[in-house]
């Protein structure tokens, strides 16, 4: 039970970490005049924080950026966003475990809600850039076109999701079981 709460700990130190990345990424890209924030030193080491578009949104990013819009606040800030989330729910989950609780309906809660996420990823990362994209040709009246791409990431993200959900469902399914089995006794 200590090694659980310490390795509880030591991994909620890391979300919490990667959380506070994420939202410091957020506010410099809503703020700042530049989506990138470069510090160089005099013996050469380099480092910089913000954020760039990735993935499958690349091609549409390079769309965007060729007609004078800006990718990362229109897509870059979209793309945090589940990572955001996915951050609180493992958060949430591994708070529980460091309290001991491992089969809680709290447990199952955050399982089925971060492959809620996951799948939710997927839709976002298959329906934002096409409906974006539409928007922008309404609202503009030019014809930027029409990216849509997935990689294989995106599937992977979609089978994890569906494979945590079911997890977390069948977890909910052995509760429910013993709960039954308790009355009987």
């Amino acid at each position: 039970m200590k090694k659980i709460v310490w390795m509880s700990s030591f991994i909620l130190s890391l979300l919490f970490f990667t959380l506070i990345s994420l939202l410091v990424t957020s506010i410099i890209v809503l703020f700042s005049d530049s989506n990138v924030l470069s510090f160089t030193q005099s013996n050469g080491a380099h480092m910089w924080i913000g954020l760039e578009v990735s993935g499958s949104w690349q091609g549409v990013a390079q769309t965007l950026n060729e007609h004078g819009f800006d990718s990362v606040l229109w897509l870059g800030l979209v793309q945090l966003l589940p990572f955001i989330l996915i951050n609180i729910i493992l958060i949430r989950l591994f708070l529980l475990y460091r309290r001991g609780s491992f089969f809680a309906i709290e447990n199952i809660q955050c399982f089925k809600w971060l492959g809620g996420v996951l799948l939710a990823q997927f839709a976002l990362v298959v329906c934002y850039p096409s409906l974006l994209i539409t928007l922008l040709n309404l609202a503009t009246g030019s014809d930027i076109g029409r990216v849509v791409a997935i990689q294989d990431t995106d599937i992977i993200g979609l089978v994890m999701g569906l494979i945590i959900y079911v997890i977390g469902w069948i977890m909910g399914q052995a509760q429910q079981l013993q709960k039954e089995q308790e009355l009987v006794i």
